[in-house]
């Protein structure tokens, strides 16, 4: 593939994922997957490298913009970051081993479908319950009175999740950042954004250990990234939060019905 194809598909992921916090599950690993050939395995391992070499910009804008209560997020950071670790390092040996490999790979396949279709229903649920209240005295909780004991079951799941199968910040945490942490849809992009960048880094330190990892194509991607962190900027601030709801859900219907044909066919 030509370079200047692969810079112009790192902007354009580079857009989504700024925008809309959606990267390893809907957009990296079907991109890696079919137009550059990698299995799950490596796709995976790719995605994670890629993920967090992208957001590290990403999570920078919506810093700026103030989309990231930092109490919640350095609380479910820590909540995910020991699953997504073992998660990791435990798919890597697996996959390392003869015997286990066809069948790593097709137990990826399904649980990255599974993940997506649980993270669609949380998604809507957050969308329907916000639309439902018309009481202005009735008000969502604000993040900063979310407990540990409130996050840990999806943060745990969440993150075991995003270390076996680089689902993460549009699919799995953004929907549980919007239901159990009571985020608005933006300030849930941007802590998702900043959270995921952390965990892939733990998640492509431990795939590299097992060789998975395109260390080449995933720089290309990002440097055509950057391209796009002007246009990403001025959507963020001038577009509308219902805006967001919608493309964000968009992109998870898509990733479904792409994840699904793969394990179809």
């Amino acid at each position: 593939m030509l370079l200047v194809s692969q810079l112009l598909i790192g902007a354009a992921i580079g857009l989504v994922i700024t925008t809309t916090g959606v990267g390893g599950g809907v957009i990296l690993l079907p991109v890696l997957i079919y137009l550059f050939g990698m299995n799950a395995l490596a796709a995976v391992a790719t995605a994670n490298l890629l993920s967090m070499l992208m957001k590290l910009s990403s999570s920078y804008i919506h810093f700026r913009l103030g989309n990231i209560p930092l109490k919640p997020a350095l609380l479910i950071l820590a909540i995910m970051f020991p699953a997504t670790f073992l998660a990791s390092y435990g798919v890597t040996w697996l996959g390392s081993q003869p015997q286990y490999y066809d069948r790593v790979e097709s137990a990826i396949n399904i649980l990255m479908i599974v993940a997506i279709v649980f993270s669609l229903i949380l998604f809507l649920q957050r969308m329907i319950r916000r639309s439902a209240i018309s009481d202005p005295l009735i008000v969502l909780p604000p993040p900063s009175t979310v407990t540990f004991s409130s996050l840990f079951v999806p943060g745990m799941s969440a993150g075991f999740v995003l270390g076996a199968t680089g689902v993460g910040g549009g699919l799995v945490v953004l929907p549980v950042l919007m239901r159990f942490a009571q985020m608005g849809i933006k300030e849930a992009i941007g802590t998702s954004i900043f959270i995921t960048t952390i965990l892939s880094g733990g998640s492509a330190i431990a795939y590299s250990a097992g060789g998975y990892t395109d260390v080449h194509t995933a720089l290309i991607l990002c440097l055509g990234s950057l391209l796009s962190i002007p246009l990403a900027r001025y959507l963020l601030v001038y577009l509308s939060e219902r805006f967001f709801q919608y493309i964000t859900l968009s992109f998870i219907l898509i990733s479904i019905i792409m994840m699904s044909w793969k394990l179809i066919n």
